[in-house]
């Protein structure tokens, strides 16, 4: 019997050797930054402690339903307080990065009601107001809706408060009559007193005060780009953009010590996952709170009605199909649909340039066709005459344009265009270059000096054999790297280049431009749930390489108009 006890002894004690052992290795892991490992080592051991460190491994890991599970189990062990103490305000972090408010504002409550003093008691109480300070009014309705605590309650409404309008108060003053039995009335005077009518809670309150975030939270930025072999035509343009998105964050993360940014990338261009699973993914799995991507318009037609459906922003760089956001109240154009290209131009011929009476000659089921359009109306609602309206199909005609350019002549006497001041030929496509070639040979021979407008391919196309030194040529632009101010420029170049040992192509201009677009809105909200209205609302915002605005459109409003000089 003496031998069983001593070999029972004996494995007891190599086992708690074993599991200290484990412990304090996986604690140093943990340390180093090391989660992943450290994760695993905490994972064999069923102590609270240990449970505690596996909940704090998956959380620093992002895996935060897993880091949830251990925590649970550790803030049920009472009897070790300090760990049940820093595994219960783990816990309401957790819960809080999983967007379930109510269950972390319980978790924060039961600690920060706790008896005595001590760190996580004191840090549970100021982490709990500032999430009361947070929440959105839909958030707030749904905590109030779930939670099962009168106190809770009390202080959702007590938050209210200066944070929503007087009207929107007043409900949630009468939602906490009418659902909670048991309160103390007195608590409830001095707020009644405030709503009392709009004009006291407007002279008390003042300026609505906007959502203000808990201090180290944690965003996340869903990128779906195609991944594309090193050989490939599309290699730069998407391994660019994500570069471009990458320095973004990685700036902001270096510049803000009180919240962070993780990015997490899904590859579109994989045959294991369609449009449709990547962003499904980037949603269940890896819970974004915005998305940038896709690259291309038919894949931006899935997210624009996956958008809508999750209610998360999403942000296409390049994409610029007119009818992509059309369905979508949460998707937006960074690129400038062919639409807003000509109805700037319309506005800037007409206001800027004076112009008065034009021209508008475009191929047809082309972009330019959408461009030409837009143009002649906006034009017309500012009082231009169009004289001339061309969209034909010039490939079925060999793309010979003689027929209609010959009403521009200022020659032919059968032809002649009374008062024409301008043309608008937004070509598009492959054959851009040979149907402005064709229009300037066709004007320098009746000796034509009308203004030109046109689309970006007008910049690309080698005009230095023209003869028309009397003719102006404007052309629409979307991106722009040229606008960049110096100093911001060359800090960007030099930091791409030490960061990724290349220069910077225009797509990673973008790429960068794109995130500090979104991380600026949302610098400026503080709160995912209002990033949508953030965005929509923009008026100003000036990157690198393109400006935008949106200004209740779901499309980037602001392109570049530039001339081409002799």
């Amino acid at each position: 019997m003496k031998k069983i006890f001593a070999l029972l002894f004996l494995y007891l004690f190599i086992s708690s050797t074993a599991y200290s052992q484990n412990l304090e290795v996986g604690k140093t892991l943990f340390q180093n930054g090391d989660y992943e490992r450290s994760a695993r080592y905490f994972d064999q051991i069923s102590t609270p402690e240990a449970q505690l460190y596996s909940g704090k491994s998956y959380y620093s890991l992002g895996m935060l339903l897993k880091a949830k599970h251990y925590l649970n189990l550790a803030a049920q062990q009472r009897n070790a307080e300090e760990t049940y103490m820093e595994a219960q305000y783990t816990l309401g972090i957790v819960n809080f990065q999983l967007k379930d408010f109510s269950a972390s504002l319980n978790d924060l409550y039961i600690l920060k009601e706790a008896r005595g003093n001590s760190l996580y008691k004191n840090k549970a109480d100021i982490l709990y107001k500032q999430i009361l300070a947070y929440l959105s009014l839909s958030q707030l309705n749904d905590v109030f809706n779930r939670t099962t605590s009168d106190s809770i309650k009390l202080d959702l409404l007590n938050s209210s408060l200066g944070r929503f309008e007087f009207t929107e108060v007043k409900t949630i003053l009468n939602k906490f009559e009418n659902t909670v039995v048991n309160y103390n009335q007195s608590d409830l005077n001095q707020i009644k007193e405030f709503l009392s009518d709009s004009l006291t809670y407007r002279q008390r309150y003042g300026v609505i005060q906007p959502s203000k975030a808990p201090t180290g939270i944690l965003y996340k930025l869903g990128v779906a780009l195609p991944h594309f072999d090193y050989e490939s035509n599309e290699y730069e343009i998407s391994q660019h953009l994500y570069f471009g998105i990458q320095l973004a964050i990685e700036d902001f993360n270096s510049s803000h010590s009180n919240k962070k940014v993780f990015l997490k990338y899904r590859d579109t261009n994989t045959k294991l996952s369609t449009p449709n699973e990547v962003y499904n993914q980037l949603v269940w799995e890896d819970e974004v709170d915005a998305i940038i991507g896709p690259l291309f318009s038919e894949e931006a037609m899935i997210f624009s009605k996956l958008s809508q459906e999750y209610a998360i922003p999403t942000v296409t760089p390049l994409a610029n199909s007119i009818s992509l956001s059309g369905d979508s109240n949460y998707l937006f154009q960074l690129n400038p649909t062919f639409a807003v290209h000509g109805k700037k131009m319309a506005q800037y011929a007409v206001t800027t340039l004076g112009l008065d009476t034009l021209a508008v000659l475009a191929e047809k089921n082309t972009p330019g066709e959408t461009a030409a359009y837009a143009f002649q109306n906006e034009a017309q609602k500012l009082g231009a005459v169009i004289q001339h309206f061309f969209v034909e199909d010039l490939e079925s005609q060999g793309y010979s344009i003689l027929e209609y350019t010959s009403m521009f002549s200022k020659t032919d006497t059968a032809n002649v265009a009374e008062g024409l001041k301008a043309i608008y030929a937004p070509f598009t496509g492959a054959v851009s270059t040979s149907l402005i070639q064709s229009l300037l040979t066709d004007l320098e021979a009746s000796r034509s000096d009308y203004v030109i407008l046109g689309s970006e391919e007008w910049k690309d196309t080698d005009l230095s054999e023209r003869r028309l030194p009397a003719t102006s040529i404007y052309y629409s632009q979307s991106f722009n790297t040229a606008n960049a101010t110096a100093p911001k420029k060359d800090e960007f170049l030099t930091s791409f280049k030490i960061r990724f040992q290349t220069e910077p192509n225009q797509f990673a201009y973008i790429g960068y431009d794109t995130a500090n677009l979104i991380l600026k809105v949302l610098s400026d909200v503080q709160n995912p749930d209002y990033l949508k209205e953030g965005l929509r609302n923009l008026n100003q915002f000036n990157g690198l390489s393109t400006k935008v605005s949106f200004s209740g459109y779901h499309v980037n409003q602001v392109i570049d108009i530039n001339s081409i000089t002799n």
